[in-house]
C-alpha cells in the first residue's frame, strides 16, 4: 500500500474513532446509560461517560481494549478500532435473595466507629496515575446479627465547592476482591461547599451485610463540576488527565481493607511505611 495512502487512512481513523462523541445505551430500552466507567487497557486512561451516556475517547492505540463498567449492567470490552458511534450494554439483574431478608424494623441501631489513625490525608480521584473507583471492605461481625441492615454511611470530606460522586455496593469474591453489584442502581451523593461530612442514606435499600462482608465503593465522576481547583477549569486536556473531588479523608491502618480499580482490574492498595490506605467511614446499621 502506498505510504501516503496508509498515513491518510490512519489519520482518517483517528478522526473517526477518537474525535466524535459516542453514546452508551441500554441494549433493550435504548435509553442512555449515565456515568459509565470507561478505561483503556495498559494505558493510564480512565474516565466517565456523562449523564446522557456520551463520551469522547482520547487518542490511543487502535489495538487497545476499551472497557465499560456500569452499575446494573454486564461489563463490556471492545477494541478501540471496532467501536461504533453507539455502544450497547446489557442489563444484569441483581440477585438480592442472599442479602435481603424480610423487612426492616428500625427499632435498634448500631454505629461502627473506628479510632482515627495517626496518619491521615485527603484523597481524590483521577489524574494520570489515579483511580476513579476506591473500595472499602466492610467485614461481617456476629454482633451485627441483631442490626444487619445498612442504614447510613458517613465520609469526612473537604468540600471547597459543590461535588457529586457515586456509590456502588459490591459483594466479595473468593480472592477477597470486589465482586458483583449488590444493588442495581447508581447512588448519587452531592456535597455542598464547606460541607464536612457526606452522608449516604441506605434506609430505603434493604441491604444487609453478608457473612463474607461487602464493599462500599466510592466512584469519582469525571464531570467538569468535579474538577479540583488546582487542575483548572479549562478544557485544554482530556478528561482523564484532571483530578476530581470531593477530597475524602483517608487513613493508614495495619489491615488491608482498601482496593482501587485500575486498567479494568481491582488492585489491593499496597502497604506503605505507614500501613495500608483506606477511606475513613462511619457506618450505622439497623434492624
Amino acid at each position: 500500500m502506498n505510504g501516503k495512502l496508509l498515513l491518510f487512512l490512519t489519520a482518517l481513523f483517528s478522526i473517526s474513532a477518537f474525535g466524535q462523541t459516542k453514546t452508551i445505551l441500554d441494549k433493550e430500552s435504548k435509553e442512555p446509560v449515565p456515568y459509565v466507567n470507561i478505561s483503556v487497557s495498559d494505558e493510564k486512561i480512565e474516565f466517565n461517560a456523562d449523564e446522557n451516556g456520551g463520551f469522547r475517547l482520547p487518542k490511543s492505540d487502535p489495538s487497545k481494549t476499551v472497557r465499560f463498567s456500569a452499575v446494573g449492567y454486564d461489563a463490556a470490552s471492545l477494541k478501540a478500532s471496532e467501536m461504533q458511534d453507539t455502544i450497547y450494554l446489557e442489563s444484569k439483574p441483581i440477585a438480592l435473595n442472599e442479602v435481603v431478608i424480610g423487612s426492616r424494623k428500625k427499632e435498634n441501631s448500631l454505629t461502627i466507629k473506628t479510632k482515627k489513625a495517626k496518619k491521615t490525608w485527603s484523597g481524590s480521584g483521577g489524574g494520570m496515575n489515579g483511580s476513579l473507583l476506591h473500595a472499602r471492605y466492610i467485614p461481617f461481625n456476629p454482633e451485627y446479627n441483631t442490626t444487619p441492615y445498612l442504614d447510613k454511611v458517613r465520609l469526612k470530606v473537604d468540600a471547597q465547592k459543590k461535588y457529586t460522586f457515586n456509590i456502588r455496593l459490591c459483594s466479595v469474591k473468593p480472592d477477597g476482591s470486589p465482586g458483583d453489584y449488590l444493588y442495581g442502581e447508581n447512588i448519587l451523593v452531592t456535597v455542598d461547599k464547606k460541607q464536612k461530612y457526606a452522608e449516604v442514606d441506605f434506609s430505603k435499600i434493604p441491604i444487609k451485610i453478608p457473612e463474607e462482608g461487602l464493599f462500599i465503593v466510592v466512584e469519582y465522576l469525571t464531570i467538569k463540576e468535579n474538577r479540583l481547583s488546582l487542575t483548572g477549569d479549562n478544557d485544554s486536556y482530556p478528561a482523564h488527565m484532571y483530578g476530581y473531588g470531593p477530597p475524602i479523608l483517608c487513613e493508614a491502618t495495619e489491615t488491608m481493607e482498601g482496593w482501587s480499580y485500575k486498567n479494568g482490574t481491582w488492585m489491593p492498595n499496597p502497604k506503605t511505611a505507614n500501613g495500608y490506605a483506606k477511606m475513613f467511614m462511619e457506618i450505622t446499621l439497623t434492624d
